[in-house]
């Protein structure tokens, strides 16, 4: 096969959400400083991305000191490569009021504050590392005034240019952000607060018409020999699928079984895929175009529509849709109540 064994930053990131969701956040960040020390990316410039990731497991393992250190190198990675550092020095304000050291996590954020009227991404951030130095009136006195400043810049109509659209996102944010401290800190509600809400409501509704059409979309599963074959033609795929066919099937079913909860009204199916299909794809590529999620959309959009999915899920007493032979009910189905 033509597809190198290096790892792009999706590919990571998948690596990283699935060590989270089998709530073993560190090992999954050791996994990824390993393959940047091991020089296993695609893209060299995506350091500082993959041990931003490292850094937020360590956190989610509750060992902020390690965090910090790694968060070091994050804000390195970036000096090295000349791309903006700000949201890893607010991540690193947060770890410094976490590590009671409170002065230096200010002396961090104060600089960062312009930043609320102008990225749409700053206030939850800031916000976020505010609270976690009990700062929450400062928060809310930090939002208020950024809120005043940032409903100058947006435009009366709906906006038609960049600036506009940043404009109204960041107001936005702000709205929202402080709409939750108020509400932590038992503050009633004002004018902007009812603003809030009917902005969240609405994007609610437009998330959840997203949400339908994300959940219609069929689940791609390799069968056992398949999957066989997957980790001998394309390894680093296989291994983000599984890394076994034993996991491979459970986190298909609990994905499944995790849609149903939601009761959208869309059917649930999935397609069997094939290791030589999936490798011819990606053959087909050009030899720079990365390994990402498109690739697998694209195989899934087109065994899906030569009319190869297949409803989920099956019923308890029959044969168990992952090929094994057994009764549903005695094989996967009980898969995905395992956390």
């Amino acid at each position: 096969m033509t597809t190198a064994s290096a790892l792009d930053a999706e590919e990571l990131e998948l690596i990283a959400t699935r060590a989270a969701d089998r709530g073993e956040p560190a090992a999954g960040a050791a996994e990824l400083v390993a393959a940047v020390d091991g020089g296993r990316l695609a893209d060299p410039q995506d350091a500082s991305i993959v041990l931003g990731m490292a850094a937020e497991l360590l956190l989610e393992a509750d060992d902020p000191a390690a965090s910090l250190a790694l968060t070091e190198r994050v804000i390195d990675a970036h000096g090295a490569h000349g791309s903006p550092s700000e949201f890893a020095r607010m991540f690193r304000a947060r770890l410094l009021f976490l590590l009671d050291r409170a002065d230096e996590a200010m002396a961090e954020l104060t600089p960062l504050r312009p930043l609320l009227t102008s990225d749409p991404d700053a206030a939850a951030e800031i916000t976020e590392a505010l609270l976690a130095g009990d700062r929450d009136e400062l928060a809310h006195e930090w939002l208020t005034e950024a809120v005043a400043e940032a409903q100058q810049a947006v435009p009366e109509d709906e906006p038609d240019d960049d600036a506009g659209r940043v404009a109204t996102m960041v107001l936005f944010a702000l709205l929202t952000e402080r709409h939750e401290v108020r509400h932590g800190l038992g503050l009633p509600h004002d004018s902007l607060d009812e603003t809030a809400e009917e902005l969240e409501a609405a994007v609610q509704e437009e998330e959840r018409a997203q949400l339908e059409a994300e959940l219609s979309e069929p689940v791609l599963f390799f069968p056992s020999a398949e999957f066989d074959e997957l980790s001998r033609r394309l390894p680093e795929i296989a291994r983000i699928c599984g890394p076994t066919w034993d996991e491979h099937r459970a986190d298909i079913e609990r994905v499944l079984a995790a849609r149903a909860e939601e009761g959208l009204p869309v059917g649930l199916r999935l397609v069997r895929g094939s290791a030589a299909g999936l490798e011819a794809l990606i053959d087909s590529r050009a030899a720079d175009d990365p390994v990402a999620d498109d690739v697998f959309d694209d195989y899934v959009n087109g065994l899906d529509g030569q009319g190869a999915g297949q409803p989920w899920p099956p019923a308890r007493n029959e044969a168990c849709w992952c090929g094994s032979g057994a009764k549903y009910k005695k094989c996967c189905l009980p898969r995905s109540r395992v956390a």
